[in-house]
Order: structure tokens, then C-alpha cells, then sequence
């Protein structure tokens, strides 16, 4: 049995893990994710965003697993919507929702995944808040290390998803900061002139993280 790692579980990773189950042939799949939670992703987690910052894709737009993103939503609870401001009675497959509702989804397709995997033959471990330290390619295939208490192991494929590189936390100051997420998501903004370099999404975050402190959008 083939030995696969994935290293990162949002949405590359699960789309691999998609894949490898569509290929019917039983392997040995191991799934680091840093994160608490695997099948998230960075950008869909509700540590990283606030219930008002949008994602930027549409349920049209993503291929489903199981169901689309739009059948999952109509499936839920009319209250746990309205928790993030959305109306049952009004979704539509165009809409752009909570990036945290997505990812959501995205957990919810991951953990089936992990299901069918197993009822499928297939080996699967998943690592949740495991960091992989090192890789490196030997004779024998792809070594990984890891924070956890893990020995080291070879596999003979490693997908690396590991998804978006932030700035380092270090380059911003009391009034700087190079992301969105590297400390303006927790920073106190007093009422002052704020700049914002750039208008796309992470713009736009960065303008969402400044407005939220100062009241609310009706």
C-alpha cells in the first residue's frame, strides 16, 4: 500500500483527498494540519475573520463532494444562519457569504471524506494542531518531521498544501502592519486616518478589521 502525505487540510488538501478516494485504489494517507481543526483553511477560519468579512467565491463556483456549498447551507438551521447574518429564505447560488460558514463546509465534506476513506479500505490519520518542521527527499521518498511527539516517517508522495504565507508578525509596530493578519485582527484602532495600501480582498479585510471597532453596517 503506497504511503501519501497531505500537508495542509483546507481546500487543496481536501480536494486531493477527493481525488485519491475517486481513484478506488486503497493507500496509506497521512494529513497534517497546523490548525486545531483539519478541512477548514486559513482563510475560512473562525480564528482568523470576523462574522462580517466575506469570502469571494459563490456556491456556483465551488465543485462539490458530497452536495454543493448551496445544498449544505439550506440544510442548516434557519438560526444558526442568522448568527451570521444570513436569511434561509434568501440564499441563491450567487450569493457571497461569511468566509466562516465556508469553512464550515469545507469541514463538514472533510470529515465525510475521512469516512468514505476508511470504509474504503484506505489508511487514514489525521493530525490536527501538527506542524510539519522539515522535509526532505530521500532514496527511500519524502521524509517529514513534525512538532508533535511523532517519529519521523517516509512517504512515498507528499502533496504540500499548505495554502497562503502571511507576513511575519514581526515586521509591524504599534501602527503598521504589513497583512491583515499580522496583528491588525486584534489591534485596538482608535478613530484616527487610516490608510490602506491596495484594494483588493486582503484591502478590504484590512478596512473590515478597522470598521467593526467603530459601529456596524445596516
Amino acid at each position: 500500500m503506497k504511503k501519501i502525505a497531505i500537508v495542509g487540510a483546507g481546500p487543496t488538501g481536501i480536494y486531493t483527498l477527493f481525488s485519491l478516494l475517486e481513484q478506488q485504489t486503497p493507500l496509506s494517507i497521512s494529513i497534517f494540519e497546523q490548525a486545531d481543526e483539519a478541512g477548514v483553511g486559513m482563510p475560512y477560519s473562525d480564528e482568523e475573520n470576523s462574522k462580517l468579512m466575506l469570502a469571494n467565491i459563490a456556491s456556483i463556483e465551488i465543485p462539490p463532494i458530497y452536495c454543493t456549498y448551496l445544498e449544505w447551507l439550506q440544510k442548516q438551521e434557519a438560526s444558526h444562519l442568522q448568527r451570521y447574518g444570513v436569511k434561509k429564505e434568501t440564499l441563491h447560488d450567487r450569493q457571497f457569504l461569511p468566509r466562516i460558514l465556508l469553512g464550515e463546509y469545507f469541514r463538514d465534506q472533510f470529515l465525510r471524506l475521512v469516512d468514505q476513506a476508511r470504509q474504503q479500505k484506505f489508511a487514514v490519520a489525521v493530525y490536527e494542531s501538527c506542524q510539519v518542521t522539515d522535509l526532505q527527499i530521500t532514496n527511500a521518498g519524502v521524509m517529514l518531521a513534525t512538532n508533535q511527539d511523532l517519529p519521523s516517517e517516509t512517504f512515498d508522495l507528499a502533496v504540500i498544501a499548505t495554502g497562503h504565507v502571511w507576513p511575519d508578525e514581526e515586521e509591524a509596530t504599534r501602527t503598521y502592519f504589513p497583512s491583515p493578519w499580522s496583528g491588525l485582527m486584534e489591534a485596538k484602532v482608535d478613530a484616527c486616518n487610516v490608510g490602506i495600501m491596495g484594494t483588493s480582498l486582503s484591502g478590504l479585510d484590512a478596512a473590515m478589521a478597522v470598521a467593526i471597532q467603530h459601529g456596524s453596517f445596516i
